[in-house]
């Protein structure tokens, strides 16, 4: 079970807490998150619109601003991560200012290099591995076009290794990033059990559609 660290309020939640912390006293392990290095964390507490959950979950940002906490009848399961970069840092970005109406041919191109990358770690740590990436679907990220993404990790008989759901989107200047899933080995940005993502699904792309962007 992970223990909680959600914010008891959301007033007064630092945005300069931007070092990526564990939601468990372990410490935090490689994060399969866009662009590894090159994202910087960003937090929750400025952008956070309406919020959607099951009944009795709870929804808010944790004390770690770049992560936003989610709780069934206060007992947290499950976490989801903020990310951004300058475009100017994006390695599949072919020059700034993007042109007029280029975003989601762009935000395409994100996303298929991000399933290399990832499909690319996964098979150096076991090559029995099978990733399936979904086709990305358009959808708002506040008042932004976006993308919604996912993929699948599995073990040759099936067995779940892991499940991540993004959403991405640009403003012209930055690259918004915002992930979770069943993360194998990773306490940060993801949740205990894929039924737990299912439950939220819905309410995730509820909330990211709603956010002040």
């Amino acid at each position: 079970m992970k223990t909680s660290t959600r914010f008891p309020t959301l007033v007064g939640i630092s945005l300069l807490t931007t070092a990526l912390l564990a939601c468990s006293p372990a410490p935090p392990q490689e994060t399969p998150v866009p662009q590894d290095e090159a994202a910087t964390p960003s937090g929750w507490a400025n952008i956070l619109g309406p919020i959607s959950a099951p009944p009795n979950w709870q929804v808010e940002p944790c004390v770690n601003a770049v992560l936003l906490c989610v709780e069934d009848n206060s007992e947290l399961i499950g976490t989801v991560e903020r990310f951004s970069h300058p475009l100017s840092e994006v390695p599949v970005q072919g020059g700034l200012p993007l042109p007029a109406g280029s975003e989601l041919e762009f935000l395409q191109a994100w996303v298929s290099d991000h399933y290399r990358t990832i499909e690319a770690d996964r098979q150096v740590a076991d090559p029995a591995l099978q990733f399936v990436g979904e086709t990305p679907v358009v959808m708002t990220v506040g008042t932004l076009p976006g993308l919604r993404y996912g993929y699948t990790i599995t073990h040759p008989n099936g067995v779940l290794f892991d499940r991540g759901i993004g959403y991405v989107t640009t403003d012209g200047t930055m690259l918004h990033v915002f992930v979770t899933g069943v993360i194998s080995g990773d306490p940060s940005g993801s949740f205990s059990d894929e039924t737990a993502v299912e439950t939220f699904e819905p309410h995730l792309d509820t909330i990211i559609q709603g956010l002040r962007l």
